[in-house]
């Protein structure tokens, strides 16, 4: 497969994953172009086996968790960007808020749910790719998405704000 066609494949799945990592659609963007710039850098060490949306995804965390150490070192990091939606400011703010409060519950779930529900419900990635990444069954990775989206639920029901 050359890389046109990869991208064409990947992208969309790459930037949905990135964006429910960052919440931030220009940082999104970054994380997939620098994901595919590592992949064409390091492709001839792919096996000729290698399942590639796995090796994508496993590199656009590995981008994204480089990102967050280099952020946590530099100081003064400019406030969020806001783009008009047409929307009114009260309704974009609620939508905001209720997305926020559902990620910050998502990011309480432990590992693996956590990514495996991220991988899957805001990535879009196909079970037997989830599984391929952590090395497990397909049935494993079905079951962790299950567990976790019940967990989700759980947690934001117990809370009630939504």
């Amino acid at each position: 497969m050359n890389l046109e066609t990869l991208y064409t494949a990947c992208f969309h799945k790459l930037y949905c994953f990135a964006l429910s990592l960052t919440c931030i659609p220009a940082e999104a963007e970054e994380i997939v172009q620098e994901t595919f710039l590592r992949a064409l850098q390091h492709a001839n060490k792919l096996p000729d086996d290698a399942n590639l949306d796995a090796w994508l995804f496993r590199i656009a965390r590995n981008v994204h968790i480089s990102r967050l150490r280099k952020r946590q070192r530099e100081v003064g990091d400019d406030a969020l960007d806001v783009v008009p939606s047409g929307e009114s400011i009260e309704d974009q703010l609620m939508q905001q808020d209720q997305a926020l409060h559902i990620l910050r519950t998502l990011h309480t779930l432990d590992e693996p749910y956590k990514e495996v529900f991220t991988l899957r419900a805001l990535g879009d990635v196909a079970y037997p790719d989830i599984a391929a990444l952590f090395g497990k069954s397909d049935s494993w990775a079905r079951v962790t998405y299950h567990r976790a989206r019940l967990m989700l639920t759980e947690r934001i029901n117990k809370e009630g704000t939504l």
